[in-house]
């Protein structure tokens, strides 16, 4: 083994015993990989050639959300012993691992994210198929000062375990623990934060170009995948990158998904010995350098002859590639693939031919992993983990589950109705929908801005579109919804999932800015349910409108009641709210789910002899200015209660009051806003 596997990373001993001890890992060395006393301000977070000045701005930086350490006995839970994964604390230590050393590190890290994120097997099945990917990339190249992006966070696990936060794992999702997803606070191989996808190859070649004119030499890495293909701003990007020809390298993580289960049941490609060949002579400095000489020797003899060498050419390499690989050669990247994503040798070399190609332009290599690609022993872990999995998921009723209730009542009751999904994953409970109407059900994956404008058009061809997209993707759609929805005034019903606070999903998947952006829209309804019985009834509002757009939202997780009752839903007054508990002096207007926060406040002020008003807004545009001006005028104190950000419902309600001159008289306005930024 390699000299960096033999030292210990940034000189960590360990002088523990008992759990900590090597008899518990089950192999010998020197070094433990998690001794008593760790800095973790410097643990995986900087790197090993940062001076003693710089180290210090870092961990300020990149130490601010790692600051907790969990508990040392919990670190050593019964595993598969890892001891070339206990030697490495950064991709440096990767650089003198042969190939076997390798594929035995992919071995134990995929032992390692079976037993961390068994209770997650979803997530697992995206970061498994990447390992050897991810091994390779670090394996090549020289992060940090190589900049390497990834477009899902899903599949960034393997890259957070070899970037010093192994330790921290099991803390994902927790609080003062680690993101999910890559993050530019997190750590300095993060070269840029992982949001919903798509924006690696944009960050990407702005990287790139800055690197170009400040006369830089380090590489530009971005990971893609299927998901991320179907979203627009990455064809932008290509076309941009194709026509700047600056030096980046693309890779397509293509794990044989797609929406469209015609397209799963075609022929796979199939890597061959041939095909591998193939792929590194095409990957080769020689055979590159021959390409662009033979461009410039048919430029000469003319037009005529340099077109029919490049039709001769795309067609070549049509035939030697999958199908749709020409079209990434249109948008000016230079096509390289399919190559076998769990085959080390091929992705080393073909990874180590692109990294020394100079002045060569942007490259896309094509690489084919399979999510279900891990071992047995991984696939036992999972199972036996999570043996309750599927019984714990049917007990719990979620407002999705009487969204898809109310919606097969209301498609029932009109047949012109249809369904439109956007996100990055499609929760269980619309499966039913998809199953139930698969005609009228259209899937659109990650392209929001597409499902907008595909829902006006869908309404003005005489149906009543609704557009199902959760909260915190809705944002990368709004300028759609105004210049192709509301300015037009074009009826589609926008059914808002996951707002508010989403729990351990972190920021990235926070929909806090819904009722702000909407809400500001001249001809947009907004609305928002207290409970299920409600979300029932503005389901059959949203399908009666027929004028303007309309939106409501609702949280995540299980509804208000126990039981399963479901009544037909009964179409709402616009703008009208309503009162719930008449009290004194003090009134609490929720909006949303924090209605129900409302409730209990009541209850418990109840007891100590304080009665209050509880009112349930329904609306935030438009709103209901009798009820906030019968609130006001028999109570001193006005508190809205509201889960979202500055600008929401609380705000329509203060500029109401403010204009219609009730500060004036002895109401006192008051603000509960369940949400804290980041």
């Amino acid at each position: 083994m390699g000299s960096a596997v033999a030292q210990c990373p940034h000189g960590i001993t360990s002088h523990s015993t008992g759990n900590l001890g090597q008899k518990k890992l089950g192999y010998s060395s020197r070094c433990s990989k998690f001794p008593c006393q760790l800095d973790f301000a410097r643990f995986g977070l900087l790197h090993q050639g940062s001076s003693a000045a710089s180290s210090s701005d870092h961990s300020t930086e990149f130490g601010r959300r790692i600051n907790a350490v969990p508990d040392m006995d919990d670190m050593f839970w019964d595993k598969v012993p890892t001891p070339l994964l206990d030697m490495v604390e950064n991709p440096i230590h990767l650089k003198n691992l042969s190939v076997q050393e390798l594929k035995e590190l992919a071995s134990e890290i995929r032992s390692e994210l079976s037993c961390i994120m068994s209770e997650k097997p979803n997530s697992l099945k995206a970061s498994l198929a990447v390992v050897e990917l991810t091994i390779a990339i670090h394996h090549v190249f020289h992060a940090p000062v190589d900049k390497i992006l990834w477009d899902v966070g899903e599949q960034t696990y393997a890259h957070k375990i070899l970037t010093g936060r192994r330790a921290l794992m099991r803390m994902m999702r927790q609080k003062n623990g680690l993101s999910s997803f890559t993050s530019r606070f997190e750590s300095e191989y993060d070269s840029f934060g992982t949001g919903h996808g798509c924006n690696s190859v944009s960050a990407g070649l702005g990287m790139a170009i800055a690197r170009d004119i400040k006369g830089k030499r380090d590489r530009v890495v971005t990971v893609i995948s299927n998901a991320t293909t179907l979203a627009g701003q990455v064809y932008e990007a290509m076309s941009n990158a194709g026509y700047l020809d600056s030096n980046m390298i693309v890779i397509l993580n293509d794990s044989r998904r797609s929406l469209h289960p015609k397209i799963e049941q075609e022929p796979k490609t199939s890597i061959t010995a041939l095909s591998s060949t193939l792929i590194k002579i095409q990957s080769s400095k020689s055979f590159r350098k021959f390409r662009e000489a033979a461009k410039g020797i048919t430029k000469r003899i003319g037009r005529g002859m340099h077109e029919l060498a490049a039709k001769f050419d795309e067609y070549a390499r049509g035939m030697i590639g999958p199908q749709g690989s020409t079209l990434f050669e249109e948008l000016g990247l230079y096509y390289i693939g399919p190559v076998d994503g769990h085959n080390l040798e091929d992705l080393i070399c073909v990874l180590q031919q692109v990294s020394s190609l100079d002045s060569m332009g942007p490259v896309l290599i094509h690489v084919i992993t399979e999510d279900n690609h891990q071992d047995a022993e991984c696939n036992e872990k999972i199972e036996a983990d999570n043996p309750q999995e599927v019984s714990s998921s049917v007990q719990t009723r979620t407002y999705s589950d009487c969204l898809v209730d109310s919606l097969l009542m209301e498609a029932e009751k009109h047949k012109d109705i249809v369904l439109v999904h956007a996100g990055m994953e499609m929760e269980p409970s619309f499966q039913v929908l998809q199953e139930t109407f698969a005609d009228r059900f259209f899937d659109v994956g990650m392209a929001e801005q597409h499902a907008v404008t595909f829902s006006a058009g869908l309404s003005r061809g005489g149906l009543r579109p609704f557009c199902i997209i959760p909260s915190t993707f809705l944002q990368r759609a709004y300028d759609q919804v105004v210049h192709d929805v509301d300015r037009q005034k074009i009826p589609v019903r926008f059914v808002i999932t996951s707002a508010g606070l989403v729990g351990n999903s972190g920021p990235v998947y926070c929909g806090a800015f819904d009722v702000t952006f909407m809400s500001c829209l001249p001809n947009m309804i907004v609305m928002a349910p207290s409970d299920e019985d409600e979300l029932v009834d503005m389901v059959a509002t949203a399908a009666q409108i027929d004028d303007r757009p309309v939106c409501f939202r609702y949280p995540r997780g299980a509804i208000v009641r126990t039981d399963h009752f479901m009544h037909p839903g009964i179409p709402l007054e616009i703008g009208k709210g309503r009162v719930l508990v008449e009290g004194k002096e003090v009134a609490l207007l929720g909006y949303g789910a924090m209605v129900q926060n409302c409730l209990k406040a009541q209850a418990l002020l109840s007891r100590l002899g304080i009665e209050v008003t509880v009112a349930d807004a329904r609306f935030c545009k438009p709103l209901d200015t009798e009820l906030l001006t019968l609130l006001c005028e028999n109570h001193k104190f006005l508190i809205t209660v509201e889960e979202g950000s500055i600008g929401g419902f609380a705000s329509h309600v203060a500029q109401f009051i403010a204009l219609n001159g009730h500060l004036d008289g002895t109401v006192k306005v008051m603000n509960i806003r369940n949400f804290h930024f980041w």
